[in-house]
């Protein structure tokens, strides 16, 4: 049967199956990995359906068996029986937010020619690649607190001077970026992750033949927005309106921002500025949430709330790894005075909040954890960073000071 309507494919409901509804992104692309790997996406990345350098032709992998075997899967409903979705199936049982419904909230796909594509499918005909999320490399220009070498090059010492394990530098070589290049016409959606896409040049390369080859794709990049090169800058005013969206990742504000991201709040409010004068194009506020800004989140909204070149800010749900980051520490009282603080502080800002935000007011206090050892391990890790960055981070976040000092 040919469905007519994308919009109702989308959200119709399986039968048996009251809490799901099909996920996109296997019906329309999938996602590479800095070392080559292929995944369903990025909540799959211990599930590689193949690799890169034994993939001749990216497309074609795309209309393979491989690809189809999943596809139909998830049309027979065995989706709570697919490994690389099963992550999204213990989300959804437990009425958490999936990598589906964060698609459905940035509106990340134009699917205007999915109904083409569906009966294409049936026929057995080839169809273009139409979603692509890929990272190129860990080469990056920070060291933050809530990272580490596997994402960022630039941790390596850290990790070694730490006692951790050191990742190697990972990046796709010329022939993987070759591949790229060859879908990039048919595509109606680029996700470009990092590393720091904008540490890698060869991801502005990318988007320069993207804008040749298919001026009117959806790109969404997601940075630290510190440094962006005059060559950077020409490229992505070539996009047209509409169609880039740039999220940073930004934690803190003033020196707290300084001690998470590991670099000068100044610098980067500039680059932004001069982002937003160069393009005319607003940025989104991607908030990772930690012990480490916890309680810092109010001066974050309030800060770029009402700026000019912000579109919107997104609170993301707490980080549960490192495991000594995870809010879910912090003593039960003190964990939900908090919540309850931001319940009315939130409302307030929600004029460039998004759905997402609102659903980090839905954590609730686990018991699991061991918080002696919890608080124990944080401060100690949380010691050496201070030793790093050559400041206390307690003596920006008081409430953090307190919960040290109180036996």
């Amino acid at each position: 049967m040919i469905i007519e309507n994308q919009k109702e494919y989308y959200s119709r409901k399986l039968p048996g199956k009251d809490i799901h509804s099909l996920c996109k992104v296997p019906f329309s692309g999938f996602e590479i990995s800095p070392e080559g790997n292929i995944v369903l996406c990025c909540m799959s990345p211990r599930s590689p359906l193949a690799h890169i350098d034994n993939i001749n032709d990216l497309e074609e992998f795309y209309n393979g068996t491989i690809m189809e075997k999943y596809r139909q899967e998830m049309e027979d409903n065995k989706y709570p029986h697919m490994i690389p979705c099963s992550i999204c199936y213990k989300k959804e049982l437990g009425k958490q937010q999936t990598l589906k419904k964060t698609l459905e909230i940035y509106d990340m796909g134009d699917f205007s020619n999915f109904d083409n594509d569906w009966k294409s499918r049936k026929e057995n005909k080839k169809r273009p690649l139409r979603f692509l999320e890929y990272t190129l490399s860990n080469i990056c220009n920070a060291t933050c607190a809530t990272c580490g070498s596997f994402f960022s090059h630039k941790w390596q010492s850290l990790d070694k001077k730490f006692g951790r394990h050191v990742f190697p530098i990972v990046k796709l070589n010329n022939d993987s970026i070759s591949k790229i290049e060859k879908v990039l016409y048919g595509l109606e959606t680029l996700v470009i992750k990092g590393g720091e896409p904008f540490a890698d040049i060869r991801n502005i390369r990318i988007l320069k033949k993207l804008y040749e080859v298919n001026p009117y794709c959806r790109v969404f990049i997601i940075s630290n927005m510190y440094t962006i090169t005059p060559e950077a800058m020409e490229i992505l005013k070539m996009a047209n309106p509409g169609t880039l969206e740039v999220s940073a990742s930004i934690d803190g504000v003033g020196k707290v921002y300084d001690w998470i991201r590991s670099n000068n709040f100044e610098h980067l409010i500039k680059t932004i500025e001069a982002y937003y004068k160069e393009t005319g194009l607003k940025i989104n506020i991607n908030v990772t949430v930690s012990l480490y800004n916890f309680f810092h989140l109010e001066e974050i909204l309030y800060y770029f709330k009402n700026k000019e070149y912000v579109q919107c800010i997104n609170i993301n749900k707490v980080t549960t790894e490192p495991l000594y980051t995870n809010c879910q520490l912090l003593p039960k009282k003190m964990f939900d005075t908090q919540i309850n603080k931001y319940k009315e502080v939130f409302p307030k800002a929600l004029k460039k909040m998004t759905i997402i935000s609102r659903q980090f007011l839905e954590e609730k206090h686990r018991s699991e954890f061991d918080e002696t050892q919890g608080k124990k391990l944080f401060f100690k890790e949380m010691k050496k960073m201070n030793d790093h960055r050559g400041f206390d981070l307690c003596d920006h976040i008081p409430e953090l000071k307190e919960w040290r000092d109180t036996p």
